[in-house]
């Protein structure tokens, strides 16, 4: 009974700031029920409070997104491509709409539960690149969508870039570097923009902001956030969140031999082992099979007939083996299937061996069998 009064206490419009009326009747130790009111009262007050606060924040983010999108629309040439930018917005707007239903967990970032007008663009630039400004607006380069090998592997990236503006990463920092200036952001926002990477190293070099994120790890956070939000937002949505794995991992072999410049939490897409070991545990707790030969080329098996009795075995587009014979077709179909479930574990060298009579074994199970037939093709 005690918390159906309470309950009704903090549901009326009466104001928070005063003191509760005390023309009701108390019981024996009423003191202890008006502190339990009072404490009701200021909760709630506490709690309108934050949703205001919040509520502007949104707003801001949303004003300065809009600011920032008109700077990067004269720095940047939109494509022109209007089927790849269809691709993008199809996929961009299902995961928007999965994002603006519910929270996430935030591992860093803004906790609160924020929705905004997601808009995607599509940037005429060859770079594997994508980022995101404050309120929603994202920015994709032609040769990112180029890259991806799959709609699952574009829905990753997007799904990434939606939580660094979800969890208002930008706005984040802004409150933990407390000593940056405000005329500092607008300029390494500005010089993102511009995709010039000597200015990039530049200004971040010559600010608190760098030296701050080498120290402090609040860009690998950003980043280990944004790839778990965007995980659980993959989840919710019909795409494969192997996707986000295989995208990963491809960008990470790809950077491997390529010089960096470290961007922090505007580099949206370093390369890391860690991060994609990170995602496909996360994977494992959630029961989600790993499949990236569903996801990526780069990771499958096909089949080439190059003759009626002649099938070639690739991976990743790559030379295995041929089989050869008026069966090789069907072999082929059979070897195909064992392989994808192989290498979909991606597993270690020292799983992979020879039998007897010319097999390829993966943990001791058949993958291959040469015959005499495809010695002598």
């Amino acid at each position: 009974m005690l918390n159906v009064f309470l309950a009704a206490l903090a549901l009326a419009p009466q104001p928070v700031a005063t003191e509760p009326a005390q023309d009701f009747y108390l019981p024996a130790g009423g003191s202890k029920l008006r502190s339990l009111v009072r404490e009701a009262w200021e909760s709630a007050d506490d709690q309108a409070k934050d949703l205001s606060d919040h509520a502007k924040a949104v707003q801001s983010d949303k004003d300065e997104g809009k600011k920032y999108s008109a700077l990067a629309e004269k720095e940047l040439k939109l494509s022109k491509d209007t089927a790849m930018l269809e691709r993008l917005q199809k996929i961009g707007t299902a995961l928007a709409a999965t994002a603006n239903k519910g929270p996430v967990k935030a591992t860093w970032g803004d906790k609160h539960f924020s929705q905004f007008d997601y808009t995607f663009k599509l940037v005429e630039d060859k770079d594997v690149n994508a980022f995101s400004l404050p309120g929603g607006y994202i920015y994709f380069n032609e040769g990112l969508i180029k890259f991806a090998e799959s709609d699952d592997e574009i829905a990753g990236v997007v799904a990434h870039e939606i939580a660094h503006a979800s969890l208002r990463h930008v706005a984040t920092l802004q409150k933990e570097q407390s000593k940056l200036s405000a005329i500092q952001l607008p300029l390494i926002i500005a010089a993102i923009l511009s995709g010039n990477s000597e200015t990039i190293g530049g200004v971040l070099t010559g600010t608190s902001l760098f030296g701050a994120a080498k120290q402090s790890g609040w860009s690998v956070r950003a980043e280990q956030a944004a790839d778990f939000a965007g995980f659980q937002y993959m989840l919710k949505s019909d795409y494969d969140p192997t996707g986000m794995l295989t995208f990963m991992e491809r960008l990470a072999r790809e950077e491997r031999s390529k010089p960096a410049i470290d961007w922090g939490i505007f580099r949206t897409h370093p390369p890391g082992r860690e991060r994609a070991d990170s995602l496909a545990r996360n994977m494992q707790e959630a029961g989600v099979p790993i499949r990236r030969s569903k996801v990526a080329s780069s990771f499958r098996a096909t089949p080439k007939q190059v003759s009626p009795v002649q099938v070639e075995v690739l991976f990743g587009g790559r030379h295995i083996a041929t089989l050869s014979g008026t069966d090789a077709v069907d072999r082929s179909t059979v070897v195909v299937e064992r392989l994808n479930a192989f290498f979909d574990s991606m597993p270690e060298l020292y799983d992979v061996s020879s039998g007897a009579s010319g097999e390829v074994l993966g943990r001791n199970m058949t993958l291959l069998t040469i015959t005499s037939n495809d010695a002598d093709g």
